[in-house]
């Protein structure tokens, strides 16, 4: 009998943030061995000659197995990101015939496809008796050690945990019930192990337990560390590197590592060194669409020199932001504390004053809306022929309002570029930040209070006092004319930045939708003022 393996290693594994911005969980180092190896040794040990991976994300950093191991042959799942497991195992179908299946990031103390004791050829599934509540696949089992039911969670019961073998028979019938059903609703985002209960009848699966120290899986990055003590020595990581580089510090002091945000252009964590806590930010995959980091170098550095954003301490122009941890965090909430809206302000008075290098990019907003949509057009179709009335009518206003900026005393200014409440953090000291400086440029002066009335609704009477505060005092005509005539194109920018990253999965942001009312709602007034 002639046996192989399929190895599932498409995910991404949130969890290991920052790390897995770098490189697949799988391709982790541990106890000096990558994990994924070790586990193609293991079967190659076992007598396994045929070893198919299914890769996804960052599948290219895979790519060099096939030349290290002439038994290993990938296949790819592009759908990784929106499907389960269940639909990386129905890209190996054609290729299930007395498998194992096993996951990229596991790691096997003993080498578990030394399986000499199934005679019988069975199918199944390794299992370890867990104490205590846990979360995973749990299973019930029958007097013959057949699996009889498998819930999400467990106690005190055997965990489904390891590499399960399907027999030649099994597979037959497994993709069969894969082939009838995969393109039922939801059922590609299923895990394997929840298919294979919709059919635990047909299908029969022993348990094979294993000792708990035999089959360890990582939940966590404190999880790793405890198993290996110099996982952060061995972990190739550029950002462990440049957080030694900055410090001088061994990368074993780098302690209590948590994941804060992971968003479209970078991903942060905090992190404790030598009982301080500190930020560190690393570039996302699809910021080189969004961001000028030369730019936001210099304005991040005049945030801090004005005391705007006095936490950065050094800002890379790869991308790389290490900042202190602010801390006694309160609300923001301009309607609730007015001292915050008045020292917005105040910061955006100060910044539209600083004179800015050859190294600042002029932001246009509406060159760098149409980029975006022509990015988003990739996914979602002809978004200039669906928008094209507005469109045309944002064009005519662009130019009444740079005609406007150059006549009549309004030339751009070094801005922020994207102000709105979750960019300050204020604490209960009385302090406020503005940060993230990504979307900073040579801007028309209006849009850092527009950005903030044009993802959110605001009445008329909201906005005019907004407009007063920021003045203080009441706005002359020319002033009027150009801030209210600026609302629509700033509702624009945003509107695009939702659609951009719709297009490429994100999370398209709580205001994509009011940024595009603003813009009926503003469009038509705002013309009128410049030729009434």
């Amino acid at each position: 009998m002639k046996k192989n393996a399929v190895i599932l290693a498409a995910g991404k594994s949130n969890r290991f943030a920052p790390f897995t911005y770098e490189r697949p969980k799988g391709l982790f180092r541990v106890k000096n061995e990558v994990l994924i190896e070790r586990q193609i040794e293991q079967l190659i040990e076992a007598g396994i000659n045929e070893i198919f991976i299914v890769v996804g994300y960052m599948k290219e950093k895979f790519f060099y197995l096939e030349q290290k191991y002439p038994q290993v042959h990938l296949l790819v799942n592009n759908n990784f990101g929106t499907k389960g497991n269940l639909y990386s195992l129905y890209s190996a179908k054609d290729y299930l015939s007395d498998t194992f299946i096993s996951y990229a990031d596991y790691y096997f103390s003993k080498n578990p496809f030394l399986d000499n004791w199934n005679t019988d050829n069975h199918s199944y599934h390794a299992c370890v008796y867990r104490e205590g509540k846990f979360n995973g696949f749990s299973a019930y089992l029958s007097d013959a050690n057949v699996i009889t039911h498998v819930d999400l969670s467990g106690y005190n019961q055997m965990a489904m945990t390891g590499p399960a073998y399907f027999n030649s028979s099994f597979c037959t019938r497994f993709v069969d019930f894969l082939n009838k059903e995969i393109n039922d609703f939801r059922v590609s985002s299923l895990f394997w192990e929840e298919f294979y209960e919709r059919h635990i009848t047909d299908l029969t699966l022993f348990a094979k337990e294993y000792k708990n120290d035999d089959i360890l899986e990582f939940n966590t990055i404190d999880d790793l560390r405890q198993f290996d003590a110099d996982f952060l020595m061995n972990v190739d990581s550029t950002i462990i590197g440049n957080i030694v580089n900055h410090f001088g510090c061994n990368p074993n002091e780098i302690t209590d590592i948590s994941v804060i945000n992971a968003g479209l252009t970078n991903v942060s964590f905090v992190f404790t060194l030598k009982g301080t806590k500190y930020v560190y930010r690393h570039p996302g995959g699809n910021a080189d669409n969004l961001i000028n980091r030369q730019t936001e170098i210099f304005s991040q550095l005049k945030a801090v020199e004005l005391g705007i954003d006095p936490s950065v301490i050094k800002i890379s122009t790869d991308g790389w932001k290490l900042s202190y941890l602010v801390n006694n965090l309160a609300p923001v909430d301009f309607k609730k504390y007015p001292w915050q809206k008045k020292k917005c302000f105040e910061y955006l008075h100060a910044i539209h004053k600083v004179i800015p290098d050859e190294t600042v990019k002029t932001f246009d907003i509406m060159n760098e809306g149409k980029r975006l949509i022509r990015l988003a057009c990739a996914t979602k179709g002809n978004l200039f022929g669906e928008f094209k009335d507005i469109l045309d009518k944002l064009d005519k206003l662009d130019a009444y309002l740079k005609k406007d900026s150059a006549e009549n005393g309004f030339p751009w200014v070094l801005s922020h570029g994207d102000v709105y409440e979750p960019n300050f953090l204020a604490t209960k000291n009385g302090d406020l930040y503005l940060i993230d400086w990504e979307y900073s440029g040579i801007n028309d002066p209006a849009h850092d209070i527009n950005s903030i009335l044009t993802r959110y609704y605001f009445s008329d009477e909201e906005i005019e006092e907004y407009y007063r505060e920021y003045f203080g005092r009441e706005m002359t005509g020319k002033e009027r004319r150009h801030y209210y005539g600026q609302l629509p194109i700033s509702s624009f920018y945003w509107l695009c930045w939702g659609l951009y990253k719709g297009s490429i999965g994100d999370d398209d942001g709580f205001f994509m939708l009011q940024a595009y009312r603003n813009i009926i709602r503003f469009i038509d007034k705002s013309i009128a003022l410049f030729e009434n």
